[in-house]
């Protein structure tokens, strides 16, 4: 009897599943039994999405289509928002209907941590999940050129996420300027994680933009129109777009797995589940505590391929390989226009340049996984 593996989300490391279980189906097919579950048949690239809000792609261009990837790799596809999965009775629930498994992976990424902040689920649009962010945005940006009084637009997050969407739109909005005036909030000093100098470069760029930067200001509660701070001051906003840290999905609390802090599934060097080892997890929806990192979709990137072979090696009968992410990693930010900041080991480097070459990266990204499906870079070996 063949085995069931159960693939919940169409992540980035899930992308090189398929690619994997495609290029070895001979090895699988007579021994396993493959579903893919993902909300959207249609996933978006994170990369891409600030120069997408920008305007410099489409969004056909920043997407990739599962539906053609599945069917390459022999397997179902099934379009479902997974609710809660049972790892008692090995099922997933998803409007109403269960899949069984014998192996899961989990690669849903994450949400911003609106529960934490009274008001701001109620109030704000959340940068992700992407799909719905992108739905609102455009909303927003096509009745911008109708508005009929000024508006004050606010993002909350001064991280990566927080400077580039707050770039890309003004950059989008530029010639709107009267109508729609831009600011980003933030709990701390812009960009903490990064260089100072690239922090500086940001702040440049924002103000160049014409938005305005107000740090060190945590936000306490949002109410209809107002930001309220712990420090007692309060902000007005028309519009609120939350680009704060990462949570973990609700219900992955009530499966009893073993989690980190945030809610995400604890995992080990193989990326299994510390707690439940038929359960596999990639992305932002996972960490090692043992080896932590900054939720950064380079991560996902470099763990597709180890989660492919694990998952493989784990429903045949061998031995598992490890994954080990790099120290650090390079860091290119956009900065509205194209224009881009690269950031690596301590050092900062801007320019048009460097936007190209953010440009070439991910558009062979996405070449690697469209039609016609391109060769694949070797998959790993063991240890």
């Amino acid at each position: 009897m063949r085995k069931r593996l159960l693939l919940v989300g169409g992540g980035h490391a899930h992308l090189f599943v398929l690619e994997a279980l495609r290029l070895q189906r001979d090895v699988w097919r007579e021994r396993l039994e493959v579903t893919l579950l993902s909300r959207d048949l249609m996933t978006p690239y994170s990369g891409m999405l600030p120069g997408l809000v920008a305007g410099h792609y489409r969004s056909s261009e920043c997407h990739v289509d599962l539906r053609p990837l599945a069917s390459s790799a022999g397997i179902d596809l099934v379009q479902a928002s997974v609710e809660r999965i049972d790892l008692q009775r090995n099922v997933a629930i998803a409007q109403g209907r269960e899949w069984r498994f014998d192996l899961v992976s989990l690669d849903i990424g994450s949400t911003p941590p609106l529960a934490l902040v009274p008001g701001a689920a109620e109030h704000a649009l959340g940068i992700k999940p992407i799909d719905a962010f992108l739905q609102q945005w455009q909303a927003l940006e096509q009745g911008s050129a109708a508005l009929q009084r000024p508006i004050h637009m606010v993002v909350v997050g001064g991280g990566a996420g927080g400077v580039e969407i707050a770039l890309a739109m003004a950059h989008r909005l530029r010639t709107r300027r009267a109508l729609v005036k831009l600011s980003l909030v933030t709990r701390t000093a812009l960009l903490p994680a990064y260089p100072r100098r690239a922090a500086r470069l940001a702040a440049h760029h924002l103000e160049a933009a014409g938005v305005a930067l107000l740090t060190g200001s945590a936000v306490r509660s949002v109410t209809a129109g107002q930001l309220h701070f712990e420090n007692g001051s309060t902000a007005s906003f028309d519009r609120l777009v939350w680009a704060t840290g990462a949570a973990a999905q609700p219900w992955l609390a009530q499966a009893g797995v073993a989690t980190i802090k945030g809610g995400f599934v604890q995992i080990n060097q193989h990326l299994q589940s510390v707690s439940h080892p038929q359960l596999f997890a990639a992305g932002d929806i996972a960490g090692n505590p043992e080896q932590p990192r900054p939720k950064a979709g380079v991560f996902a990137v470099r763990q597709g391929p180890v989660l492919a072979q694990n998952l493989l090696r784990q429903a045949l009968g061998d031995a598992l390989i490890a994954y080990r992410p790099q120290r650090d990693y390079l860091s290119l930010l956009t900065t509205g226009a194209h224009h881009a900041i690269a950031c690596w080991h301590g050092l900062v480097w801007q320019g048009d340049w460097v936007w190209r070459w953010k440009d070439r990266i991910d558009r062979r990204f996405m070449r690697r996984f469209a039609l016609p499906l391109q060769p694949a870079d070797p998959l790993p070996g063991p240890d």
